[in-house]
């Protein structure tokens, strides 16, 4: 699991304090093949919850390979569409993490692949060989799909992401598969593997001690100027 951490600050030259702004950025990967859970630990901001201007937290989620194999065992022809793929969604006890609207920002998301076939009745194959050769049968090879989502948390939870310490997003992918069909198709799958990641980004007034060190690089800048 990689976690990453990114900070920035933004500021014009006048008002110094008014403007000035830093982002702290978290991300932390996740990898596996569903279905798996994984539990993410975030920093909450070390400040106060009066100096948050927004938070947001983004996901995505990829899936590569895996097998959809569908075999027609029935003696009339059919019309098939298969989808295979993976679904994440996140959730914590230690925060909430609902929009504007109230509505969950880690919700379920897919990646999925996708395919329609055609298949002849059946060429005297039984059940549970799972043949996926033509032309009852076919086999939908999985290729690296990708889905992703943002959202920033309602203004009312700041409190609960700030003063220090962690909180736990526990992220769940898992495998899922449907299929539209006539009846006497059978299945097998090579489950796919999925990887993605969850980030958490502050934007925060910075502290005074912040603040201090930008107004003294300003400070040092027009000194040399003069100096020149």
């Amino acid at each position: 699991m990689k976690i990453t951490t990114l900070f920035a600050v933004a500021f014009a030259a006048v008002p110094l304090a008014a403007s000035a702004q830093t982002t702290i950025t978290q991300t932390i990967d996740f990898s596996g093949v569903p279905d798996f859970t994984e539990t993410l630990v975030f920093d909450k901001f070390s400040g106060n919850a009066s100096d948050i201007l927004n938070i947001n937290v983004s996901y995505s989620l990829q899936i590569v390979g895996g097998l959809f194999i569908i075999d027609n065992d029935a003696n009339s022809p059919a019309n098939v569409t298969a989808n295979f793929g993976a679904e994440l969604s996140a959730s914590s006890t230690d925060v909430t993490i609902l929009n504007a609207s109230f509505q969950p920002i880690l919700g379920g998301v897919s990646a999925l692949n996708t395919g329609t076939f055609n298949l002849a009745p059946n060429q005297g194959d039984g059940l549970n060989d799972f043949d996926g050769t033509g032309p009852d049968g076919a086999t939908l090879v999985g290729t690296t799909q990708s889905s992703s989502g943002s959202g920033n948390v309602n203004s009312i939870f700041y409190s609960q992401y700030a003063g220090g310490g962690t909180f736990n997003v526990i992220a769940k992918a898992k495998q899922i598969g449907s299929l539209s069909f006539n009846s006497g198709i059978e299945t097998a799958t090579t489950p796919v593997s999925a990887l993605g990641s969850v980030t958490i980004t502050y934007t925060v007034i910075p502290e005074p001690s912040s603040l201090a060190l930008v107004g003294l690089g300003t400070l040092g800048l027009a000194f040399r100027r003069r100096r020149a």
